[in-house]
C-alpha cells in the first residue's frame, strides 16, 4: 500500500510491510483501521461483505484488521456506533463471552473457536468478550460494522 510511491506503515510499531509481520513473531497483537478511500476500496476488493446481512444495512466507512500470535484482547465491551461482524482469515481465534450483569439470570457464559471461513456476528456492546490466540499461531481477522 502506497502512497505517492511511499510505503504506509501499517502501524505505529514500526512495521514497514506485512512481510516484517509474517516473518517473525511480534510479542503483541495489533488492532488497526483504515478509512483512507483508495485503501479500503483494495481490501474490500480481498474479501465479500457477509452473505447474511441485510443488503439495505449501512456500512462504515473504515474496516479493521486484527493480527498477532498467541495473544488476544482482555475482557471488554466495544463502544462503537453498529453491531460488528468479524472474518477469521488465517489462524484460530477462541472467543469467551459473558452476559451483562442484568442479563446473567437469562443467559450464560460460553465460549467459540473461530477457524479460517468464519465469520463472527456479535454486538460487542452487549457482550462482555475477549480473545485468545492458540500459543505460537497467527491469527489474521478482518472486521467491520454494520447496522
Amino acid at each position: 500500500w502506497t502512497k505517492r510511491g511511499r510505503a504506509l506503515p501499517l502501524c505505529r510499531c514500526g512495521w514497514r510491510s506485512a512481510r516484517v509481520l509474517f516473518n517473525n513473531e511480534p510479542a503483541s497483537a495489533s488492532c488497526r483501521s483504515n478509512c483512507h478511500p483508495s485503501i479500503l476500496a483494495g481490501m474490500r476488493r480481498e474479501y465479500a461483505r457477509p452473505q447474511f446481512l441485510p443488503l439495505d444495512a449501512e456500512h462504515a466507512h473504515h474496516d479493521f484488521i486484527f493480527m498477532g500470535y498467541s495473544q488476544g484482547a482482555a475482557m471488554h465491551l466495544d463502544y462503537i456506533s453498529r453491531l460488528m461482524w468479524q472474518a477469521q482469515l488465517k489462524g484460530h481465534k477462541t472467543w469467551m463471552l459473558t452476559p451483562p450483569p442484568e442479563c446473567e439470570h437469562v443467559c450464560s457464559s460460553f465460549s467459540f473457536r473461530a477457524a479460517p471461513g468464519d465469520v463472527v456476528l456479535l454486538d460487542t456492546r452487549q457482550w462482555y468478550h475477549k480473545t485468545q490466540i492458540d500459543e505460537k499461531e497467527f491469527s489474521l481477522t478482518v472486521s467491520s460494522e454494520y447496522g
